[in-house]
């Protein structure tokens, strides 16, 4: 009989757990209050840092459960690591009842591979209770046995799942290895006072956690003001030259709009420049009301616009453009009755790469052709660029 992937998933999930707890049983030992504290102290950071991980510009996130783990293992052994798994785990499930299972599972691949690699820290001359920094040899085998059985682990849930692999991540490991050279350094203290040594961990890493939030933070918004514009909100042309770049070479289909803003200076005159400000921020708006959520709105400069439009056919854009162009038009913006067509409109240029084009160059050429062509018939007009000789047409002639 053969069995379906769900039904060997959950053997597998109960393998694990079945392993773990069997585990925790051989290794059973009565916990004074003293450990019994800095257990609880361990597993409710641990909890904090799973729900709340430190985020860093690399993608990458803290949660600094393994370096607990470790310092754990070290100080106390086996056991009490594998309680504050399960009180880890216990707290997790309260948060999120339904995850019950993957959570569990975590916890386990945790206390498994904590097991394995203190297995390994022993035999390379390591003591529980101490960390010994002359003994080298001992850590480094703690921190690649724990990661390879970590690995491991996942890797045989992912295949069973979906039959693929994962591998190592370098950034990934190298905020791994930061992490376990942390734990090194706190080890050290907690052995000279264990309470105490403790609690001036947690109340450190509770300050790391929010300096490194606001550190974040401002990082995001830094970002944010370099690639995007101060008035409209939307990307500004630098990015725009930076995205336009990257959807063109991945060699898919992409679509680009220019959009034109007609009679702006007209308007500005007539309103005033905050006026004028305020129409620029109402159009912006629409647009990113109509633009797919896989686009990339521009401001391209003053009252030109241009949206990026990955995955879209020469038809699909033009549709869209029309749609765009017809609901500037109806809407009706403060003023618009004191413009030459009595209403607000715009111009879109279009073109598609690599139906038309085969460079980014050309692509934002031939749009603009297209735009130029829109305002040369008396605007609130959609023109598609005709194709022209590419590139690789020359090439190959």
């Amino acid at each position: 009989m053969k069995l379906d992937n769900d039904t060997l998933l959950r053997i597998y999930l109960y393998c694990i757990l079945g392993i773990y707890v069997s585990l925790s049983f051989v290794y059973v030992r009565p916990l004074q209050v003293e450990e019994w504290i800095v257990i609880s102290i361990i597993g409710s950071v641990a909890v904090l840092f799973e729900l709340r991980p430190i985020s860093l510009p690399s993608d990458e996130e803290l949660s600094f459960v393994s370096p607990l783990l470790f310092i754990s293992g070290v100080i106390y052994g086996f056991f009490p690591t594998a309680c504050i798994v399960l009180i880890f785990s216990i707290i997790l499930v309260f948060t999120k009842p339904a995850a019950w299972k993957p959570i569990f599972f975590n916890g386990a691949q945790y206390a498994l591979s904590s097991y394995v690699a203190l297995q390994a820290y022993q035999l390379a001359g390591g003591e529980i209770g101490s960390l010994s920094l002359n003994n080298v040899l001992s850590y480094v085998l703690y921190i690649v046995c724990y990661q390879l059985m970590n690995l491991l682990l996942v890797n045989i849930f992912i295949y069973i799942r979906n039959r693929s692999f994962i591998s190592l991540d370098v950034k990934s490991t190298v905020v791994y290895l930061n992490l376990m050279a942390f734990g090194t350094l706190v080890t050290k203290v907690i052995e000279q006072g264990e309470i105490m040594g403790i609690v001036l961990f947690a109340v450190v890493l509770w300050g790391l956690g929010i300096s490194y939030r606001t550190y974040y933070k401002m990082y995001n918004d830094f970002k944010m003001l370099s690639i995007k514009d101060g008035l409209t909100n939307l990307y500004n042309h630098r990015f725009f030259q930076q995205k336009i770049e990257e959807v063109v070479q991945t060699g898919k289909e992409v679509s680009l709009f220019l959009i034109d803003l007609d009679f702006f200076k007209t308007y500005n005159d007539h309103f005033g420049h905050p006026q004028g400000d305020t129409l620029l921020k109402e159009i912006s708006s629409l647009l990113l009301d109509h633009s797919p959520n896989d686009a990339y709105t521009c401001r391209y400069g003053g009252e030109e616009f241009a949206i990026i439009l990955p995955g879209h056919s020469q038809t699909e854009a033009f549709e869209l453009a029309e749609e765009i162009r017809k609901s500037i038009s109806e809407r009706a913006f403060y003023g618009a009755e004191s413009m030459p067509l009595d209403c607000i409109t715009v111009s879109i240029g279009i073109s598609t790469y690599p139906t038309i084009v085969d460079t980014k160059e050309q692509l934002i050429k031939t749009a603009d052709m297209a735009l130029y062509e829109a305002k040369k018939m008396r605007n609130n007009v959609v023109a598609y660029s005709p194709r022209i000789e590419k590139t690789s047409d020359l090439v190959n002639t």
